[in-house]
Protein backbone atom coordinates (compact mmCIF):
# COMPACT_ATOMS: atom_id res chain seq x y z
CA UNK A 1 0.00 0.00 0.00
CA UNK A 2 3.16 2.26 0.75
CA UNK A 3 4.40 1.86 -2.31
CA UNK A 4 1.50 1.98 -4.27
CA UNK A 5 0.64 5.06 -2.67
CA UNK A 6 4.09 6.85 -3.30
CA UNK A 7 3.96 6.03 -7.04
CA UNK A 8 0.77 7.58 -6.91
CA UNK A 9 1.94 10.61 -5.70
CA UNK A 10 4.37 10.55 -7.45
CA UNK A 11 2.39 10.77 -10.79
CA UNK A 12 1.45 6.86 -11.34
CA UNK A 13 -1.80 6.58 -12.96
CA UNK A 14 -1.57 2.58 -12.77
CA UNK A 15 -0.41 2.95 -8.92
CA UNK A 16 -3.56 5.05 -8.48
CA UNK A 17 -5.38 2.52 -9.78
CA UNK A 18 -4.04 -0.39 -8.08
CA UNK A 19 -4.04 1.62 -5.26
CA UNK A 20 -7.82 2.56 -5.48
CA UNK A 21 -9.06 -1.21 -6.09
CA UNK A 22 -7.26 -2.47 -3.56
CA UNK A 23 -9.47 0.01 -1.02
CA UNK A 24 -12.53 -0.46 -3.11
CA UNK A 25 -12.43 -4.61 -3.05
CA UNK A 26 -11.84 -4.15 0.85
CA UNK A 27 -9.30 -8.02 0.43
CA UNK A 28 -6.53 -6.82 1.66
CA UNK A 29 -7.26 -3.68 3.93
CA UNK A 30 -10.48 -2.74 5.45
CA UNK A 31 -12.45 -1.18 2.74
CA UNK A 32 -12.47 2.69 1.96
CA UNK A 33 -14.85 3.59 -0.86
CA UNK A 34 -14.20 7.34 -0.28
CA UNK A 35 -10.50 6.83 -0.31
CA UNK A 36 -10.74 4.62 -3.54
CA UNK A 37 -13.40 7.28 -5.43
CA UNK A 38 -10.15 10.00 -4.44
CA UNK A 39 -7.21 7.37 -5.90
CA UNK A 40 -9.67 6.27 -9.23
CA UNK A 41 -10.38 10.33 -9.60
CA UNK A 42 -6.56 10.70 -9.40
CA UNK A 43 -5.77 7.80 -12.42
CA UNK A 44 -8.40 9.11 -14.42
CA UNK A 45 -7.43 12.65 -14.18
CA UNK A 46 -4.03 11.30 -15.70
CA UNK A 47 -6.06 9.37 -18.19
CA UNK A 48 -6.45 5.80 -17.11
CA UNK A 49 -9.46 4.38 -18.25
CA UNK A 50 -10.21 1.58 -16.26
CA UNK A 51 -10.71 4.19 -13.49
CA UNK A 52 -12.77 6.54 -15.14
CA UNK A 53 -14.95 3.31 -15.54
CA UNK A 54 -14.84 2.38 -12.12
CA UNK A 55 -14.98 6.08 -10.88
CA UNK A 56 -18.48 6.40 -13.59
CA UNK A 57 -19.96 3.32 -11.63
CA UNK A 58 -19.13 4.50 -8.15
CA UNK A 59 -20.44 8.06 -9.39
CA UNK A 60 -23.81 6.07 -10.66
CA UNK A 61 -24.71 4.18 -7.44
CA UNK A 62 -23.75 6.97 -4.88
CA UNK A 63 -20.61 4.40 -3.82
CA UNK A 64 -18.06 6.52 -2.06
CA UNK A 65 -19.34 9.42 -3.24
CA UNK A 66 -22.52 11.50 -3.56
CA UNK A 67 -24.70 9.81 -6.45
CA UNK A 68 -24.51 12.24 -9.71
CA UNK A 69 -25.57 10.91 -12.81
CA UNK A 70 -24.88 13.86 -14.54
CA UNK A 71 -20.85 13.26 -13.52
CA UNK A 72 -21.03 9.77 -14.48
CA UNK A 73 -22.05 9.98 -17.97
CA UNK A 74 -18.95 12.42 -18.18
CA UNK A 75 -16.40 10.32 -17.06
CA UNK A 76 -18.69 7.33 -18.92
CA UNK A 77 -17.80 9.08 -22.04
CA UNK A 78 -14.51 10.02 -21.63
CA UNK A 79 -13.76 6.42 -21.04
CA UNK A 80 -15.48 5.91 -24.21
CA UNK A 81 -13.78 7.88 -26.40
CA UNK A 82 -10.54 6.17 -25.10
CA UNK A 83 -12.37 3.24 -26.75
CA UNK A 84 -13.57 1.27 -24.11
CA UNK A 85 -17.15 -0.50 -24.71
CA UNK A 86 -18.57 -1.03 -20.86
CA UNK A 87 -18.12 2.52 -20.52
CA UNK A 88 -20.16 3.33 -24.41
CA UNK A 89 -23.15 1.18 -22.70
CA UNK A 90 -22.86 3.16 -19.79
CA UNK A 91 -23.45 5.90 -21.56
CA UNK A 92 -26.08 4.70 -23.37
CA UNK A 93 -28.02 3.18 -20.36
CA UNK A 94 -27.55 6.50 -18.20
CA UNK A 95 -28.42 8.87 -21.08
CA UNK A 96 -31.26 6.57 -22.04
CA UNK A 97 -32.78 5.90 -18.36
CA UNK A 98 -33.32 9.81 -17.99
CA UNK A 99 -34.26 11.10 -21.57
CA UNK A 100 -31.07 12.85 -21.54
CA UNK A 101 -30.61 11.76 -26.15
CA UNK A 102 -34.28 12.03 -26.34
CA UNK A 103 -33.71 15.48 -25.09
CA UNK A 104 -30.92 16.48 -27.36
CA UNK A 105 -32.34 15.18 -30.32
CA UNK A 106 -34.41 17.53 -32.75
CA UNK A 107 -38.59 16.22 -31.89
CA UNK A 108 -38.69 14.74 -35.62
CA UNK A 109 -35.75 12.17 -34.67
CA UNK A 110 -37.68 11.21 -31.49
CA UNK A 111 -38.62 7.87 -31.48
CA UNK A 112 -42.77 7.59 -30.03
Amino acid sequence: MEWFERASLAGDDVAAFNLAVILDEGKLVPEDNGKAAKFYRLAAERGNVDAMVNLGLMLENGEGVDKDIPAAREIFRKAANEGDAFAGQKLAELSVSDGFETAMLPKASRIK
